[in-house]
């Protein structure tokens, strides 16, 4: 009988020879199989993750957070998940919190683990996976007067495929949203610390467009730069937007195909201009290509851009996003340019939106129930 160890040498030299074959394979399990095969070594994991398999494998986005706002309605806040895919029907009341999470507030979303915060003083924040029904509470931010924002926003950075740890980062803000710095928590260490902005000192960001990527949290800046900072707070990077963009234009970004994409709207802002940067270490923008408004919610005539927002891309595929001002969720197609509803947001104003990859296996993850 062959040893464990010669049988293992013996798959990863069919996961290397025979690829295309195995990728057929894993292309007819269902999403929740698939996410768990990633978790089996790092030869599957960069199998399943490769751009290239990606396209013919289930897709990772299992729906949508969003929260919706009626002051005709007790409470006026309400929350739900639209299932998009095959992931599993998430109860956006997440029951299995503690008692005094009965009422959160889901304040970021990121590769299948949420950030919530508590709805009454002293505001408390956990992080949870809500498909394995696991979470764990923050401790509170330092007492040092250093640590204390004008303002809280909280991001959540985390990326199962590189560790099993993650971050969560407090914005501190000074006069004028100017970045004085950020509060930086450690799953690994369980801590909070804080670190002094290394961005311009006239740097001020709009914390509603943020994306995780290469280990860095990307913002866009009202100086017409992407800005990031790594999990330490020891690197800090700005990245002009592309050329040609108005400095008065704030575009959205987002995160496909393993690349990082901007999109603004440009052409006497009746169409979107869709960038990527393909050369990460580089700061060269490669147009894509133009979509006109009204081809992104399929409708005849859009009079004015705000009649519709970006909300995601799709990781994984060619499409984008965007909630209608008909109350619409529209999901775009720009390989084939075509639209299409996925649901109704309902009674209300949409007042946050975000995408959520289920997370199956987060054995790893340091989460306790």
């Amino acid at each position: 009988m062959a040893s464990k160890s010669s049988m293992r040498r013996n798959l990863q030299t069919v996961l290397t020879d025979l690829p295309d074959i195995i990728v057929e394979i894993l292309s007819w399990l269902p999403l929740k199989s698939l996410c768990c095969c990633k978790c089996v070594d790092t030869h599957w994991r960069y199998l399943i993750s490769h751009p290239e398999h990606l396209k013919k494998l289930p897709q990772t986005l299992a729906g949508f957070f969003f929260d919706t706002e009626d002051i005709g309605r007790c409470p006026k806040v309400a929350r739900h998940f639209a299932n998009i895919g095959e992931g599993p029907q998430i109860d956006p009341s997440y029951p299995f919190l503690p008692p005094e999470f009965e009422l959160v507030r889901l304040e970021d979303c990121c590769d299948g683990l949420l950030l919530c915060c508590s709805s009454q003083r002293p505001f408390r924040r956990l992080v949870c996976n809500p498909s394995t029904e696991r979470w764990v509470v923050l401790p509170a931010l330092p007492a040092d007067s250093s640590c204390v924002a004008q303002e809280e926003t909280f991001h959540l950075a985390f990326d199962r495929d590189v560790s099993s740890h993650f971050h969560v980062f407090q914005i501190v803000l000074k006069e004028w949203r100017r970045v004085a710095g950020i509060n930086i928590y450690s799953s690994e260490t369980g801590s909070w610390s804080f670190k002094e902005s290394g961005w311009d000192s006239d740097t001020s960001i709009c914390t509603s467009r943020r994306v995780f990527y290469q280990g860095m949290l990307h913002f866009l800046s009202a100086q017409s730069t992407v800005v990031s900072v790594d999990m330490e707070g020891n690197k800090w990077r700005a990245i002009p937007v592309p050329e040609g963009v108005k400095s008065s234009e704030i575009g959205f970004l987002g995160l496909s195909k393993g690349h990082l994409h901007y999109m603004v709207h440009t052409g006497n802002r009746v169409q979107v201009s869709i960038w990527c940067l393909a050369k990460y270490d580089s700061d060269e923008w490669t147009l894509k290509q133009h979509v006109d408004n009204n081809k992104l919610v399929n409708v005849r005539r859009i009079a004015y851009d705000y009649e519709y927002a970006i909300i995601s891309y799709h990781p994984d595929r060619s499409l984008i996003y965007a909630n209608h001002r008909d109350n619409t969720l529209m999901a775009y197609d720009t390989d084939r340019e075509e639209a299409r509803v996925l649901c109704s947001v309902g009674r209300g104003s949409l007042i946050s939106c975000f995408p959520y990859v289920a997370l199956f296996n987060d054995s790893s993850v340091p989460l306790s129930s």
